[in-house]
């Protein structure tokens, strides 16, 4: 079977052994955001340091299904980057400078530090391929009910490019076709799901970073999806400088 990026519930066993079809599936969307998307709004945000923020957003119809992407650019010393790569994709440098990626599921368990709104997680499982499978629970508050997420997650550790010397990170997750823990049903959690692929590229000699984000979702339960679809954006562009704002108090 063909590994996409899709909405559709992924089995286990239909899940990518290999690193590289992860990698090139998750690149080509990645690389033909500012080509083939639609450009949408561009997100101007100050957070509580003064920092000043400009996030573009696209979107792109697949079939039935609506993907957001945004992208935003910073000034960033090596050492803040490292951190980046840390808290976004779970790698570290090892001793002897090259990236290590020792807990697959790191990722996963650090998110809980940074989203408000990741109330709770548990790991599941983590593949002999390295896939990660997670459970999230997210908290939007009264009056809606928690969110319920089954995600496998797959980080690949950073990589540099021999031509242009950029180096690259990514986070893929995909939609785990897996039943609702029993915890979760007891508790009238709303099943919900993401599909999603995170790419951080850095620049050392101009010390500048791109972030890019790519993501097909449905947050379940009553609300509808043209709602969903109208507001998401300005959601997922507030990610950036809550991350920033949340290195600044570490």
């Amino acid at each position: 079977m063909v590994f996409q990026l899709e909405a559709s519930p992924c089995k286990r066993a239909d899940l990518p052994i290999s690193k590289d079809d992860v990698l090139k599936v998750a690149q080509a969307m990645a690389s033909n955001v500012e080509k083939e998307w639609k450009k949408g709004k561009l997100y101007k945000f100050k957070n509580a340091n003064g920092q000043e923020f400009q996030v573009q957003t696209y979107s792109k119809s697949h079939g039935s299904e609506y993907w957001l992407s945004r992208r935003s650019k910073h000034k960033v010393d090596k050492a803040t980057y490292e951190r980046i790569v840390y808290y976004l994709n779970g790698s570290e440098r090892a001793k002897d400078g090259q990236w290590e990626l020792k807990d697959r599921s790191k990722r996963s368990r650090l998110e809980k530090e940074y989203i408000e709104v990741l109330s709770d997680y548990e790991v599941l499982e983590i593949t002999e391929s390295g896939w990660v499978l997670v459970n999230l629970e997210y908290d939007l508050g009264k009056p809606l009910s928690i969110r319920d997420f089954n995600e496998w997650v797959y980080p690949i550790e950073p990589f540099t490019d021999s031509t242009t010397g950029i180096e690259t990170s990514m986070v893929v997750s995909l939609n785990a076709d897996i039943p609702m823990k029993q915890s979760s049903m007891e508790k009238n959690h709303t099943p919900a799901y993401y599909t999603s692929v995170e790419r951080l590229c850095y620049d050392y000699t101009t010390e500048e970073l791109e972030w890019l984000m790519c993501t097909t979702s449905d947050a379940g339960g009553n609300v509808p999806k043209w709602i969903q679809n109208a507001t998401i954006a300005k959601t997922v562009a507030k990610d950036v400088p809550y991350l920033f704002e949340f290195l600044s108090k570490k």
